[in-house]
C-alpha cells in the first residue's frame, strides 16, 4: 500500500546569507554546550581536587558548641591557659559529664546528677590517681585513691562526709 502524498516541490536552493546565518546560529549553539559542560568539569574538578588535597583537614576554634532545638549537647572548648574541656549536656542544657583537666593540670572525668552536683570524680592527683564518690547531699562518701608513698588507700565517709573507717596499703 503506496500511501498517496502529494509531491513535494524541490526546495529553492539557499542563499549564501541563509546558509551563513545558519552557520552562525549552529556555532552559537555548540559554543553555549561547550562553555556550559567546561563549567561542570571545572566544578567536578574543583570537588574532587578539595577531597583530595585534604582541603578539609583541622578546624581552629577556642569552642566548639553542638545544640539542637532544646539547646547545648555538646561543649568541647580551651581555657586562655590552654587546658581543654569537654562537656556532655542533657535535654535541659545541664552537664552532666565533663572530662578535662583539674586545677594541678590532671586528667579528670566527673559525673554530675540531678541537681548539678558531682556524683562520681576520676582523676589524678599529686600522688596518682583517684577516684571519689559523691551521695545526694554532695558530700564525698568514698574515696580510693594512691597515697604519697605509692600505696593505695580507701576512705569511706558517713552520710555527712566526715571520715569513718579508712584502709591503706602501707606497710610501716
Amino acid at each position: 500500500m503506496a500511501s498517496k502524498q502529494p509531491p513535494t516541490e524541490p526546495e529553492a536552493p539557499k542563499t549564501v546569507e541563509e546558509r551563513l546565518e545558519g552557520l552562525e546560529t549552529s556555532v552559537r549553539r555548540w559554543r553555549r554546550l561547550s562553555l556550559g559542560l567546561g563549567g561542570v568539569v571545572c566544578l567536578v574538578i574543583g570537588v574532587v581536587a578539595i577531597d583530595y588535597l585534604g582541603l578539609r583537614g583541622t578546624v581552629h576554634a577556642k569552642k566548639f558548641v553542638v545544640r539542637n532545638e532544646k539547646g547545648i549537647a555538646l561543649e568541647l572548648e580551651v581555657s586562655p591557659q590552654g587546658d581543654g574541656l569537654i562537656s556532655i549536656n542533657d535535654s535541659k542544657g545541664l552537664p552532666r559529664v565533663l572530662l578535662g583537666n583539674s586545677q594541678k593540670g590532671f586528667g579528670t572525668l566527673e559525673l554530675y546528677g540531678g541537681d548539678e552536683h558531682k556524683m562520681v570524680f576520676l582523676g589524678g592527683s599529686g600522688s596518682g590517681g583517684q577516684i571519689a564518690v559523691y551521695n545526694n547531699e554532695k558530700k564525698k562518701v568514698v574515696d580510693l585513691q594512691a597515697t604519697k608513698t605509692n600505696s593505695g588507700a580507701v576512705v569511706v565517709n558517713d552520710f555527712d562526709g566526715r571520715y569513718v573507717h579508712g584502709l591503706s596499703g602501707e606497710r610501716r
